[in-house]
């Protein structure tokens, strides 16, 4: 029925009947809210732990489940209606029995997708700080029966190895935009909730834990990812690693250099996928090792 109205109606009265019904919603869920406080703490504990409320991702070759406890989560939902681009990275590059570092996971959609696509052969490292979102991706994989390929990592991956301020924009597991270390001044960011983390230089990280060097990385950490990759010359250099996805926003300088690293250590670019109108939105970038089929 949505799509159907997206099609025969103005955008502009799409977009106000979807407010509508976000109100709707809201108001709904604040009424069942009020009701719910007012029953004592065990059966709403009870309750909670009963509801068990999951989703089914829109992945179309195959079936995967997501929790969803947070209105951010249900758009998590349509990751792969929201990154084509990603899930073709996925079915075309990856092969069986190869290692995708997935850094700033969230609560997992794309690493099981690769669990998915590639029948469960590849061994994925899913990387994500936020303790939220964290404790969702654990139960994502569990609830998939991924555990054991898909293994959650509570961990920032950076330039330095040691704590570090992570800068949450909300506590909701399926929340994005947060910021590692300093927060930015420009835009402003004013963080809901800040606290100390374990960061990792890749490189520290592969050696100290002796992980095997990835064959692909998927990266999209919200502004660090120039820094994830200084911490990563060793990964880089590595023939192993075949290609690198990495989530880009075009007008900050440091897009530019993020380009100009990975041609460095022998990467082309592939493809350029904008998630809009105009080339200064955000744009994933696909990277491929020179010299390794396209």
């Amino acid at each position: 029925m949505k799509q159907v109205l997206r099609r025969v109606l103005p955008a502009e009265w799409v977009a106000t009947l979807a407010a509508a019904h976000r109100r709707v919603d809201l108001s709904l869920a604040a009424a069942l809210g009020k009701a719910l406080s007012a029953l004592p703490l065990r059966i709403r504990a009870l309750t909670r732990s009963g509801l068990g409320s999951s989703g089914r991702l829109d992945y179309a070759s195959g079936s995967i489940r997501l929790m969803v406890d947070s209105e951010a989560e249900l758009a998590r939902l349509r990751s792969c209606f929201k990154e084509p681009e990603t899930v073709a990275w996925i079915e075309r590059f990856v092969q069986p029995g190869e290692v995708v570092f997935d850094i700033g996971a969230n609560v997992g959609a794309y690493s099981l997708v690769v669990d998915r696509a590639k029948a469960g052969s590849c061994k994925v490292y899913a990387f994500e700080p936020s303790f939220s979102s964290f404790a969702q991706l654990n139960r994502n994989v569990a609830l998939n029966g991924s555990q054991g390929r898909v293994i959650p990592m509570l961990v920032a991956l950076s330039d330095v190895s040691g704590l570090v301020s992570f800068n949450y924009s909300s506590l909701a597991p399926g929340a994005a935009l947060h910021t590692l270390g300093e927060p930015p001044a420009n835009p402003p960011f004013e963080p809901g909730f800040s606290q100390p983390v374990l960061s990792y230089r890749m490189d520290d990280f592969i050696r100290q834990f002796s992980l095997p060097a990835p064959n692909h990385i998927k990266l999209d950490v919200d502004g660090v990812e120039l820094k994830v990759l200084q911490g990563a010359r060793e990964a880089l250099a590595n023939p192993a690693l075949r290609t690198v996805l990495v989530e880009l926003e075009p007008s900050r300088p440091e897009s530019s250099a993020i380009e100009n690293l990975l041609v460095t250590n022998g990467f082309s670019l592939h493809g350029r996928h904008p998630h809009g109108p105009n080339g200064d939105c955000t744009t994933n970038v696909v990277y491929v090792r020179e010299g390794r089929p396209a």
